[in-house]
């Protein structure tokens, strides 16, 4: 079955896309991945200046980011819903995994942070694992995700990453 087919039978016409990224490393991406997939978690931050739970700032607080950064933790901890699919990519080439939204809110855990070996990004979302591959047999996609420069966006059926991402077997 493709990732497309899922999504019809589900009536979803959108699903997320975010990078697994931490300044390029590759040791350190494929430590966070396996965090990722062994806790069945994904994760955001910006721990230079998002200091707290994004939902407890105050708006001029959120308005000390980025209009990109304050639309992706607001796509993280408000609009993403159970049962919203993320596509998880490794940069433009590269397909990590797909997981499912699996509880209604997302978790700020301030102790995922800055530890070496267990360390996480601190807003957190439960997932189900619906495809996930090893790091280093991460699925080179048949066309790249070009323009994907953010750490997550909503993808729908209008933009040119639907056809690339959909015909995913899973």
């Amino acid at each position: 079955m493709k990732f497309e087919d899922l999504l019809l039978s589900e009536k979803k016409n959108y699903f997320y896309i975010m990078h697994l990224s931490y300044g390029g490393d590759k040791k350190e991406q494929e430590r966070l991945w396996n965090y990722a997939t062994s806790h069945n978690l994904i994760g955001l931050d910006q721990p230079k200046i998002v200091k707290t739970d994004w939902t407890t700032l105050s708006e001029p607080e959120k308005k000390a980011t980025s209009r990109t950064w304050i639309r992706q933790f607001n796509d993280f901890c408000s609009n993403m819903k159970t049962g919203d699919y993320v596509v998880i990519l490794n940069g433009w080439t590269h397909l990590l995994g797909i997981a499912r939204i699996a509880e209604p809110r997302h978790k700020f855990d301030r102790r995922l942070t800055g530890k070496e070996e267990k360390g996480f990004f601190d807003h957190i979302r439960k997932v189900d694992w619906k495809l996930r591959y090893e790091y280093s047999k991460r699925l080179p996609l048949l066309q790249y995700v070009k323009g994907f420069n953010n750490t997550l966006s909503k993808v729908s059926p209008d933009s040119s990453w639907w056809n690339i991402l959909t015909k995913v077997e899973l």
